[in-house]
């Protein structure tokens, strides 16, 4: 009798034992990563000249409006004058996942804007080409004035500036690159960084931490004026390029 019961508790354990197997063998799925979305809009075209009009960008996820993004930030540049000419100006949120700024297109031309979006920890920046004032000299597949970009497609470089800069602690520079639209991964990226502060320029290299995001750590001497020239190539596809930003160090 007694090795009967031993019997039927062995099977009972086995039982458990796989059961619990089981249930770890389905563990949860790796939550998924949610993409926002980016559109930006204007509230008319061609844009009036030498006037305040609206640029927004609509921010959602999945069909809902996102109105906790970390940033929203427009660069925006004439072709005429080149993209060295930008401007950045950061939005502010109103309603139903829209930031908007308010932006005065001073001549006629044809003009870029970049929505520079970081939301729910995804980097986005969604490009257009805007026509303000009844002008049609631009022709399209030329590059833009200013442009450094040597190899196959067009590229979107950004400096992450949302916080300032001191030279008091150790700043984190952040550059997001796109090509063509998508993230320009596995990149060779340097911050050559240059000041009166300095004796000589100074080359970082940049790691990169996400699909096109690349970073470094630099120590500002001092505060002042700094120019921080991104550098990215992929030599094996003949691809280098650079893209000048001016920042404050407080």
């Amino acid at each position: 009798m007694k090795k009967k019961l031993f019997i039927v508790l062995g099977i009972i354990f086995l039982t458990a034992c796989g059961t619990n197997e089981n249930n770890d063998s389905s563990s949860p799925e790796t939550e998924e990563v949610i993409q926002p979305e980016v559109e930006v809009v204007f509230e008319e075209e061609p844009l009036p000249v030498d006037e305040k009009t609206p640029v927004q960008a609509i921010v959602t996820a999945e069909g809902e409006p996102i109105e906790d993004a970390e940033y929203v930030d427009f660069e925006i540049w004439n072709e005429a004058e080149g993209e060295e000419a930008s401007e950045t100006i950061e939005a502010d949120y109103t309603e139903d996942g829209a930031y908007e700024i308010m932006y005065n297109f001073k001549d006629e031309g044809t003009y870029q804007v970049i929505a520079h979006t970081q939301a729910k920890g995804v980097h986005t920046m969604p490009q257009v080409e805007v026509q303000a004032g009844d002008s049609h000299s631009h022709e399209h597949g030329e590059d833009a004035e200013g442009s450094h970009d040597h190899g196959d497609g067009e590229f979107t470089v950004h400096l992450v500036q949302e916080e300032e800069f001191s030279s008091e602690e150790e700043a984190e520079l952040t550059t997001h690159i796109e090509q063509n639209g998508e993230p320009f991964e596995s990149g060779e990226i340097s911050f050559e960084i240059s000041s009166s502060q300095l004796d000589k320029n100074e080359f970082i290299e940049a790691e990169e931490v996400e699909p096109g995001a690349y970073q470094a750590d630099f120590d500002f001497p001092e505060s002042g004026d700094y120019l921080i020239n991104i550098h990215y190539e992929k030599p094996q596809e003949e691809i280098h390029g650079h893209k000048e930003e001016e920042i404050q160090v407080n």
